[in-house]
């Protein structure tokens, strides 16, 4: 008799760009990634896609292996460069049987797609907005959650420069929350960390800004990142079942990551926790069953 199937996930997390502020490529950089924010959540039948940065173009080329025109939200955390600019990139903007809609804030008066207008002006981009083939529609993300089909997406008020999102998505009792750019400082103030903490609770998956050392840090508070320290202390104090170190900073090697993450893990080890923690890496695939990891 065979065996039975395998159950699909409830979310199934791919990561197609880990890196901050700017791509780094190079032999340094190969096993995380140099490519910046993107990551894709499958969830009861959407796909939804976080950030567009130029991790974007990678995932670009997976949707044309598979053959079927693209039919997405995307999700914009905030338009920093290392987070849109692989938005032109993304081939299946001009194909007309693409369906996209993108969730974004608004930056004082400016919406979501004229935020993304501006880098596709000819001074910076041979193609214009009004020019892609696909249909596209815009929406202010204002903090709402979002709800499809057995899944929702919510919304948290990062500390970052300018208006930034978190996000956190839900379906079939599985959570993964997507931070990637936020500082949670030594001593936040405890009204928004006490939100944030709520905001994360009890997630399976928790991909969160850790760019800097605490000696970097020094040298970096006001900037709206978080140091690796502080990005777990977040994740154990939500409950948080596993921690992906996001953002990272673009002369970070894999090697210097690894040896964080060892001394990360070495001190969760210590002291008795059972977070587990690892870095965020391209094309890492995470799985989350229905009712979480």
């Amino acid at each position: 008799m065979s065996a039975p199937a395998a159950a699909e996930p409830a979310l199934r997390v791919t990561c197609w760009g880990t890196r901050g502020s700017i791509p780094a490529p190079g032999p340094a950089t190969v096993r995380f990634g140099g490519n910046t924010s993107c990551v894709e959540i499958r969830a009861a039948g959407c796909r939804l896609i976080f950030d567009a940065g130029t991790g974007i173009r990678a995932l670009s080329g997976s949707l044309a292996e598979e053959g079927h025109p693209l039919d997405a939200h995307l999700f914009v955390s905030h338009y920093h460069w290392d987070h849109i600019q692989g938005f032109p990139f993304l081939a299946q903007l001009y194909e007309p049987a693409t369906k996209l809609r993108v969730h974004g804030p608004m930056q004082g008066d400016t919406p979501v797609d004229e935020a993304l207008e501006g880098q596709m002006s000819p001074v910076y981009f041979p193609v214009p907005l009004g020019a892609i083939a696909a249909s596209v529609e815009f929406a202010t993300a204002d903090g709402s959650p979002w709800r499809g089909d057995g899944v929702c997406v919510e919304a948290f008020r990062a500390n970052h420069p300018g208006v930034t999102y978190g996000y956190r998505v839900s379906a079939g009792g599985a959570v993964a929350v997507y931070i990637p750019d936020n500082e949670l400082g030594d001593a936040p103030d405890p009204a928004w960390y006490g939100g944030l903490v709520d905001f994360v609770r009890g997630a399976d998956l928790l991909l969160h800004d850790a760019m800097l050392t605490d000696a970097e840090y020094e040298l970096r508070r006001g900037w709206g990142h978080s140091t690796f320290a502080q990005a777990v202390r977040l994740a154990e104090d939500a409950g948080v079942r596993r921690l992906g170190i996001f953002h990272h900073a673009p002369d970070r090697t894999d090697a210097e990551l690894e040896a964080i993450a060892a001394e990360l893990r070495s001190g969760l080890a210590e002291r008795g926790s059972l977070l587990a923690l690892g870095v965020a890496a391209e094309r890492q695939e995470i799985a989350i069953p229905a009712g979480g990891a």
